[in-house]
C-alpha cells in the first residue's frame, strides 16, 4: 500500500524557497487553469508550494481550491517529478469545473509531460 500523507518536509514554506522556484523554475500551463512551475533540488523528495490569488474573491473558494490541489499532490505523488520543488497556482477558471473533471485533465497533462519533458521527470540531478 503505497504512503498517501503529505508531511510537512513535503511542503514549501519559507519565501526564500518559493522566490528561488519563481525565479528559476521551469513553466507550464496546463488547459489555462494550472500553473506548474518546477525546479529541481537535492533533497531526495519533492515538496509542494501552492499560491492562490485574491483574483478568486472569496476565501472559501479559494482554500477549496487549495485542498483540491493538496488531494491532487498527495494521493497522487507518482504524477509528479521526484527531487523537485512545485509551485501550482490555479486560475480562476478552476472554479468553473468539478474535482473530476479538474483531476482528469491534471492527470492527462502530467503523464503526457514524461513524453515531452523527459527532464521533468528525471531521478539524478546534475549540477
Amino acid at each position: 500500500m503505497k504512503k498517501e500523507g503529505l508531511s510537512k518536509k513535503e511542503r514549501l514554506k519559507k519565501d526564500k524557497e518559493f522566490q528561488i522556484v519563481f525565479k528559476e523554475g521551469k513553466k507550464l500551463w496546463i488547459n489555462s487553469i494550472l500553473l506548474v512551475i518546477y525546479k529541481p533540488n537535492n533533497l531526495g523528495y519533492r515538496r509542494l508550494g501552492i499560491v492562490v490569488s485574491k483574483k478568486i474573491k472569496k476565501a472559501t473558494q479559494r482554500n477549496k481550491i487549495k485542498r483540491w490541489i493538496r488531494e491532487l499532490f498527495r494521493r497522487n505523488k507518482n504524477w509528479f517529478p521526484e527531487n523537485c520543488d512545485i509551485i501550482i497556482v490555479p486560475h480562476p477558471n478552476l472554479l468553473n469545473l468539478k474535482y473530476r473533471e479538474f483531476l482528469e485533465i491534471a492527470k492527462e497533462k502530467l503523464l503526457s509531460l514524461r513524453k515531452k519533458e523527459p527532464s521533468f521527470y528525471d531521478k539524478k540531478i546534475d549540477n
